[in-house]
């Protein structure tokens, strides 16, 4: 129910925002730089203001070498093509990485906490199972030599029986407490692996951009 509703929901966010995104092309201006914002195409035309390296835009129509976009803000104005990229910047790939990442360890730290929980609930029903099957063994015993001798033999057979009940129903919550350990244990290998592989990313990135940037530099 729950990820139909989800689903609705990005459909109409997805429908709502599709005439924009077909009209207006989100670029950004290149790295290390100031451009100029004009009123019109041209170099003759008035600055509005100067935009900085990364700033996003969204272009609404091209002339020639200038091209016409929006802000953020909602301002309109003209700048040079030249110094628009459709490459999202290193440093807003890098941020949504880190962010990633710190999402990703914040959940590994639930995780952590429940997987301790469980654990040491775990020690401590082992520890009662254990002490049950030593009573239930005693009682047996009991049982055994009452039933030979016939004194008591109904009061010894309640307890067994009782004795037998209560190991069973601890048993069948030491085997659900297993599987819930062995399932957030895997839970949390997963997560470490992403996160790993989100490092290697990030270390990725970082050395495509510099070879890109040092590939432009020997070109300049």
């Amino acid at each position: 129910m729950k990820q139909s509703i989800r689903r609705l929901l990005i459909t109409g966010i997805a429908i709502f925002f599709l005439p924009i995104m077909v009209h207006a092309e989100t670029r950004y201006v290149t790295d290390k730089m100031h451009i100029t914002f004009r009123t019109g195409p041209g170099n003759d035309r008035k600055i509005i203001s100067l935009l900085n390296s990364d700033q996003p835009v969204a272009v609404l129509q091209a002339e020639g070498e200038w091209a016409k976009v929006r802000l953020p803000n909602g301002k309109e104005g003209w700048v040079l093509q030249q110094y628009l990229s459709a490459e999202v910047p290193c440093r807003i790939r890098i941020q949504d990485v880190s962010s990633s990442l710190e999402a990703l360890k914040r959940e590994l730290d639930v995780v952590q906490t429940a997987y301790q929980q469980l654990d040491a609930e775990k020690t401590t029903l082992e520890k009662d199972l254990k002490d049950s099957r030593q009573d239930l063994a005693k009682t047996k015993q009991s049982y055994e030599k009452l039933k030979k001798e016939a004194a008591g033999f109904l009061e010894l057979k309640a307890r067994h029986d009782k004795t037998v009940e209560r190991l069973s129903l601890q048993t069948q919550k030491a085997n659900t407490l297993e599987e819930d350990l062995n399932r957030i244990l895997k839970k949390k290998y997963i997560r470490w692996f992403l996160g790993g592989a989100g490092v290697l990313l990030l270390g990725f990135i970082l050395g495509f951009s510099s070879k890109k940037q040092k590939r432009h530099s020997s070109l300049l």
